[in-house]
């Protein structure tokens, strides 16, 4: 069995984002602190502004996420304060708005090698489109989220007296005109005032998308992917048991094929969340923006169940051997009886060592090694693409009418916990449409082989004077040919 030595706890105190010593500013993350992230510059010495909107984000980012908008910041900041056009033009991010519209649109040209245009939108705003392309290396979406969120909080807290530069000087007022001319024009026709999208009396126009950013980001439709083959779980299990995965691994890929869950959502589950099931076959899990809270159920198969309660119970392949505590199911019902609060402090997966697994450890030094030795090359998060293909292809299957296949999909919309849920799944059918073309696709072509085989044969056998019709003209395609053709028009 590969036992991977960096089966480690996480250190203390680390130095992250990829950025050279030599730039003025790095990130420095610390656990149990009440100040999580430290801006420094090489002197030492912490830079007040930053440090204080980066642990401002804790509260309302998960930490992978924080890690990506600091991220993203610093690389512009230590790009802004060493590039010699931008000193040249004394730009910073300090600076009026004008000069930090200038900064960020030569680093997002030079740097990120985006295409920017200039242009008015439906309101007649006139706003930056920034379009990425196959040389873009940063994320360009995070940075400006980062942006228009660092200059609300140095507003707020006294560091920059200026308006926020990343959103329009005139699109509050602009908007708000927009809305009162609606709000006129639905009272001059319907004789009252325009009712909520969420009412679904009165929708807005699906094509006006209002915005007060000043840059945006064009061709961000997310897509997702579509993995349909019902033996991928299979091979992905095979490539793990040959690799050497144990009862852990296993428990964490069943439950990711199975539930459809985030292996984040995974790897934060504790026995309370498993506990209201009776430590059977559900788990309550928290989702992605709920902030920690237990907000969704994962449900597993009774075999999967059962591969827990043994994972709990093995001292020589299990979590028994690593648990300090030598914490059993049976342990686990008794606190669930009298001492319910304690499951919360039990991590469902733990190290070699006994500390709680994360989900990176997992994904680095289980997941993908054992996949690409099996030649397979896939991430965590395609199972949950997976799962969603395979459940909208079951309901599709098996709804008995229209009102039964709409009531399905909204269940699996609950089940997901999709935030933007009829959009997601649009999303997914209309991925599932264009493979399912696929597949009839198929179909079409080897019946145009066949008959091309068959009229082969026929003009091996027919004169040559014999072979058109007697109006001289071509017989008439049929079926799936003339389809292909946009020749089978209803008659």
């Amino acid at each position: 069995m590969n036992v991977n030595p960096n089966d480690t706890p996480q250190q203390n105190v680390t130095a992250i984002d990829d950025l050279s010593c030599r730039d003025p500013l790095r990130a420095f993350y610390i656990s149990n602190s009440e100040f999580p992230v430290h801006v420094i510059h090489l002197n030492g010495l912490p830079d007040i502004a930053l440090t204080c909107f980066a642990n401002e984000l804790f509260g309302i980012l998960s930490p992978s996420s924080v890690r990506g908008y600091v991220r993203e910041l610093l690389l512009f900041v230590n790009w802004v304060r060493q590039d010699a056009v931008a000193l040249a033009q004394g730009w910073d991010i300090c600076s009026e708005p004008l000069k930090v519209r200038s900064a960020l649109r030569e680093y997002l040209t030079v740097v990120a090698q985006c295409r920017i245009t200039v242009r008015p939108d439906m309101l007649r705003l006139r706003a930056a489109y920034i379009n990425r392309s196959s040389r873009t290396r940063i994320n360009v979406r995070l940075l400006l989220a980062s942006l228009k969120k660092l200059y609300d909080v140095l507003h707020d807290r006294g560091f920059y007296p200026f308006p926020n530069p990343m959103v329009h000087e005139d699109a509050a007022r602009t908007m708000t005109a927009f809305r009162r001319g609606r709000q006129e024009a639905m009272r001059i026709a319907a004789g009252r005032s325009p009712m909520p999208a969420a009412s679904g009396v009165d929708e807005p126009p699906s094509d006006l998308r209002l915005s007060q950013n000043y840059f945006r980001l064009v061709n961000t439709e997310w897509v997702p992917k579509s993995i349909d083959d019902p033996y991928f779980p299979s091979q992905v299990l095979s490539a793990g048991k040959q690799y050497g995965w144990g009862l852990r691994e296993i428990c964490v890929a069943r439950t990711l094929f199975e539930s459809g869950a985030r292996i984040s959502e995974v790897f934060d589950l504790t026995a309370a969340d498993w506990s209201v099931s009776q430590f059977m076959n559900f788990f309550r899990a928290r989702s992605k923006g709920s902030y920690g809270c237990r907000v969704k159920t994962l449900v597993v198969s009774q075999a999967t169940a059962k591969l827990y309660r043994r994972y709990f119970d093995d001292t020589e392949h299990g979590r028994l051997g690593d648990d300090h505590t030598r914490v059993t199911t049976a342990e686990l019902c008794r606190l669930q009886r009298h001492a319910p609060k304690d499951l919360e402090n039990i991590p469902i997966y733990l190290t070699t060592r006994g500390t709680p697994m994360s989900a990176s450890l997992f994904r680095d030094h289980y997941w993908r090694p054992a996949l690409k030795a099996a030649g397979i090359y896939a991430s965590p998060h395609i199972t949950r693409h997976w799962f969603v293909t395979n459940a909208l292809r079951n309901i599709e299957t098996t709804a008995s009418n229209e009102g039964d296949l709409s009531r399905r999909k909204q269940e699996l919309i609950q089940y997901m916990s999709w935030r933007s849920g009829e959009r997601t799944m649009k999303a997914y059918e209309h991925l599932e449409r264009g493979a399912s073309f696929g597949r009839r696709l198929k179909t079409i072509h080897e019946a145009m082989r066949r008959r091309e085989l068959e009229a082969g044969r026929q003009v091996s056998q027919t004169p040559v004077v014999n072979r058109r019709s007697e109006a001289g003209e071509a017989p008439p395609l049929v079926g799936d040919l003339a389809f292909l053709l946009g020749e089978d028009d209803d008659r």
